[in-house]
């Protein structure tokens, strides 16, 4: 007798419950969809339900993240011009491309992140990859794509974001402290350096 289901890869999960995660993020998604009419895929809400797990277990237990790039975003204030850049890697952590850009009238740091994050998705999306894990310097774009409130500011973004994202199973969003971002960093003040040559 075979067995035709899929197995879950490994989720990097060690001590946390996954179930209580699961219902939880169930139990959030099912008021959404009553009381303000969202509704979210399931792939979504398990893999948010894996990101929650993995991030609380991090914090919790003083796991030590091994150093992975995400989009990173440099803003000129008075110019309101921006560079962007990211890495994509392999979970072994070689580099399968790098990757920037530029743009005038960004209209705040979150902005870039978002953008940057964007055109990440796009790359990744052409790379065929399977699964994604994002890291990304920025608290509030993380905390908003794992809670799914909408931000006004960066709103036609987010859904471009979360339209690729179904593109990936599972998918993974951590925050990474700028400092341990430094190539990425240096990829989009590179690109910005370009814009305002």
């Amino acid at each position: 007798c075979t067995n035709s289901r899929a197995a879950l890869p490994p989720l990097g999960i060690v001590s946390s419950p996954l179930v209580l995660w699961l219902l939880w993020n169930f139990w959030t998604t099912r008021n959404k969809l009553v009381f303000e009419g969202k509704a979210f895929q399931v792939e979504y809400i398990i893999s948010k339900a894996v990101a929650e797990a993995r991030a609380w277990e991090d914090a919790n237990l003083g796991k030590k993240k091994a150093q992975k790039k995400g989009p990173q975003e440099i803003v000129e204030e008075s110019s309101k011009t921006g560079g962007m850049g990211w890495i994509i890697e392999n979970e072994e952590g070689a580099v399968l491309c790098r990757g920037s850009s530029n743009r005038t009238y960004v209209g705040s740091a979150l902005i870039a992140e978002a953008l940057a994050m964007r055109d990440a998705l796009k790359q990744a999306k052409d790379l065929l990859l399977p699964s994604i894990h994002i890291y990304s310097d920025s608290q509030v774009l993380i905390s908003t794509l794992c809670e799914g409130p909408d931000l006004n500011e960066i709103a036609c973004i987010l859904t471009d974001i979360r339209n690729l994202t179904t593109l990936f199973c599972p998918i993974f969003y951590s925050f990474v402290p700028r400092l341990e971002n430094s190539q990425t960093d240096s990829l989009a003040r590179a690109s910005l350096a370009r814009l305002v040559i």
